[in-house]
């Protein structure tokens, strides 16, 4: 049985299907366009504030977790105690997160991502 080969890349500076007939000068040029830098700072204003507050939200509660065991074994409502509360808040946190920024990128993301695709499809089309 003959074993498939994966298809040989392209030559340098040459279209490829795989890349939407752009080349990869095309693709490299498109880096410090000002569609896809705004793009990418829309995307960083999202991830880096809230993966800061995550992390820091994080290690809290393991901070309070390994140091604050007076505190977290606190009663809260029968047997939940603190630390249980805070565990099951890092689990809200996460989803909130990622509902957070769905909403987000359905709003800021991908009307810049889309106007970045069109930008490439017009330098494609006109090769």
């Amino acid at each position: 049985m003959a074993t498939k080969q994966p298809p040989e890349p392209p030559a340098e500076g040459t279209s490829s299907p795989a890349n939407g007939g752009l080349s990869e000068a095309d693709v490299i040029a498109m880096h410090s366009d000002p569609k896809f830098v705004l793009l990418k700072q829309r995307l960083y204003r999202f991830i880096f504030p809230m993966s800061l507050a995550f992390m820091a939200w994080y290690l809290l509660y393991v901070l309070m977790s390994a140091f604050a065991r007076d505190l977290m074994s606190t009663p809260v409502l029968g047997q939940f105690n603190l630390a249980l509360v805070f565990g099951v808040l890092q689990f809200v946190t996460t989803f909130g997160i990622a509902i957070a920024y769905s909403s987000y990128s359905r709003k800021n993301l991908d009307p810049a991502a889309a106007d970045v695709r069109k930008a490439l499809e017009e330098k494609a089309e006109d090769r």
